[in-house]
C-alpha cells in the first residue's frame, strides 16, 4: 500500500498528488525556517529541531529537517532528542546516494545509541523521543518517522498529514472504536507506540517510493505541542498567508495563547521554481 493512501485530507483527494505519469522536477530552491519555544508551563524545551541546507541555484537545493520531542526523567529527554537529531545530521552526507535506506538506516543507529545510554546510566533510564525527517533533493522528498510529531504537505489549496501518529489513541482510530475528532481530546492522545531509543528495536516508517515534489509545495513538521492547539485547516491557512518565518511565529503564538502545555516547535519548507532566486 502507497504512504499516499494515508493521508488525511479536508480539501482535496489525495489521488491528486501523485499522478502515475507525472515526472520529478530536476529541483528546487528551497526556503526553510524554524522556530521552538519552550511553551508556558515546560521549565525546559526538551524538543530538538534541525534543518540543514545545501544551496545550490543551478541544480537545486538540498535539504534535511529534523524533529524530535524528547522524553525521560529530568534533562533525559532533551538528551534523546538532541541525540537522534544529531545522528541524523551526521548521516547527511550519506543519504546523497540511496537515501531511503542511508535515512533509516539513521534511525536505527539513533535508537541503538539512545537505549544502550538509557541502560548505561540510571539518569537517562527511560528516555527515548520521537523523530520525524524529511530529506529533499533531485525533485524528490523522502520521510522517516518515529512517535506523534508530525509531517504535513499544503499542497494546491490542501493541506495533508503525510505522517501517521503513533499513539494509543490512534490505535484506537485505526479500529474504529473512536472517531478522529474524539481522539482529539482523548485524555491519552499524547501517550505513543513507539519511539527512538524506549526498545532494543524500533520499527521506522518510511514511503515505499520517494514523493515527487512541485513549485509551491509548502512542508511543515512539528511536535505535538502545536498540533494539540491548532487543528488541521488553521494550520493550513496561517502556513499559506505568511512567509514561512511569519507562519511559524504566528503557529507558536497561536499555540501559547491556547495554553502553550508542552515545548511547541514548527518547521515550514517552501520549495521555488529554480529560475526564481529572489
Amino acid at each position: 500500500m502507497s504512504f499516499f493512501d494515508h493521508f488525511h485530507s479536508k480539501t482535496a483527494p489525495a489521488a491528486t498528488l501523485q499522478p502515475p505519469d507525472e515526472p520529478a522536477a530536476p529541483g528546487f530552491l528551497i526556503e526553510a525556517e524554524v522556530l521552538s519555544d519552550v511553551g508556558c508551563v515546560r521549565d525546559h524545551n526538551e524538543d530538538c529541531v534541525s534543518i540543514l541546507h545545501e544551496r545550490n541555484n543551478s541544480r537545486g537545493d538540498r535539504a534535511l529537517v529534523v524533529v524530535a520531542d524528547g522524553m525521560g526523567g529530568h534533562n533525559a529527554g532533551e538528551v534523546a532528542s538532541a541525540a537522534a537529531v544529531k545522528t541524523l545530521e551526521n548521516s547527511f552526507a550519506k543519504m546523497r546516494t540511496e537515501p531511503a535506506e542511508h535515512l533509516k538506516n539513521a534511525f536505527l543507529d539513533a535508537n541503538a545509541s539512545i537505549h544502550k545510554q538509557s541502560l548505561e546510566e540510571d539518569s537517562m533510564r527511560g528516555m527515548g523521543t520521537t523523530c520525524t525527517a524529511l530529506l529533499l533533493q533531485d525533485g524528490l522528498g523522502y520521510s522517516a518517522h518515529v512517535g506523534d510529531s508530525r509531517l504535513y504537505l499544503i499542497r494546491n489549496g490542501g493541506i495533508y498529514q503525510l505522517s501517521e501518529d503513533h499513539s494509543a489513541v490512534m490505535e484506537l482510530v485505526t479500529l474504529g472504536e473512536i472517531t478522529m475528532e474524539q481522539a482529539r481530546h482523548h485524555p491519552d492522545k499524547n501517550v505513543i507506540t513507539r519511539s527512538i531509543g524506549g526498545r532494543e528495536q524500533v520499527e521506522v516508517s518510511t514511503w515505499a517510493e520517494p514523493m515527487r515534489l512541485r513549485a509551491g509545495d509548502r512542508f511543515l513538521l512539528c511536535s505535538d505541542g502545536m498540533y494539540d492547539y491548532i487543528e488541521d485547516e488553521e494550520i493550513r491557512r496561517v502556513a499559506t498567508a505568511e512567509s514561512p518565518l511569519n507562519a511559524c511565529r504566528q503557529l507558536v503564538d497561536i499555540a501559547r495563547e491556547r495554553g502553550g502545555g508542552d515545548n511547541i516547535s514548527v518547521v515550514i519548507v517552501e520549495l521555488r521554481p529554480l529560475d526564481n532566486t529572489n
